[in-house]
C-alpha cells in the first residue's frame, strides 16, 4: 500500500511531527500554496521545513520526530533515526520526517515484526486527520494545542463540524478506505 502524497497531508505531517500541534488554517493555507503542487515541491517544502531545526543535534531532532509522532518509548527506532540523520546529515531532517510519517500511515495493518507498530499507525493517521480538519476549519484562527489532540478543548471546534472518516477522504483528494489514509 503506498501513501496518496498531497501538500495537505506533508505540511500536516511536517506540523505535526515539528510542533505537535496544527497551525491555524490561514497559516495551513499559506503552507499549503508554499509547498506547491508536485512531489518535487514538497521535497523541497519539507527540506526548507526541517531547516529550521537546524540548530538541533540529531538525538534531540530524533526525539523531537518519534515523540511528537507517539513513539517516545521506542528506544530502538529513535537510535535507528539519530543513525540515519547521522549518516544523511540533518540538513534531511524535513523530508525524513515526512518519510517516517509516511512509513507510519502504512503500519496500521502490518503483520509480523512490524505489528508492534499497528496502534501508534492507527493513532498517527487520527492525528493527521484531527489535525487537516482543524488546520482547515476558518474558525481556527490561532495553532491548536500542543499534544495529542484526543480530549483537547481547542480540538472540538474541528471535530464538530467533519467527521473524521471525511476528512481522511478530503485529506487525500480522492474516495479511500474511510478509516484509512490509505489506497
Amino acid at each position: 500500500m503506498a501513501v496518496v502524497l498531497s501538500a495537505e497531508l506533508e505540511v500536516s505531517i511536517l506540523n505535526r511531527a515539528f510542533n505537535d500541534q496544527s497551525p491555524s488554517s490561514t497559516t495551513f493555507y499559506q503552507q499549503k500554496m508554499a509547498a506547491g503542487a508536485t512531489p518535487q515541491s514538497w521535497e523541497a517544502y519539507a527540506f526548507q521545513f526541517g531547516a529550521n531545526y537546524q540548530h538541533l543535534t540529531t538525538g534531540a531532532l530524533a526525539l523531537k520526530i518519534v515523540t511528537n509522532m507517539g513513539m517516545s518509548y521506542d528506544i530502538g527506532l529513535q537510535g535507528a533515526l539519530v543513525s540515519y540523520l547521522d549518516a544523511i546529515g540533518k540538513e534531511n531532517v524535513g523530508i525524513v520526517a515526512v518519510q517516517l510519517g509516511h512509513a507510519l500511515l502504512g503500519l496500521e495493518n502490518a503483520t509480523g515484526d512490524m505489528a508492534v507498530y499497528n496502534a501508534p499507525a492507527a493513532a498517527w493517521a487520527k492525528e493527521i486527520a484531527e489535525a487537516y480538519m482543524y488546520s482547515t476549519n476558518s474558525a481556527n484562527g490561532v495553532p491548536s494545542p500542543k499534544g495529542a489532540p484526543a480530549g483537547a478543548a481547542a480540538w472540538s471546534s474541528a471535530a464538530e463540524h467533519q467527521p473524521v472518516e471525511a476528512a481522511m477522504v478530503q485529506l487525500v483528494g480522492m474516495g479511500v478506505d474511510a478509516g484509512a489514509l490509505l489506497v
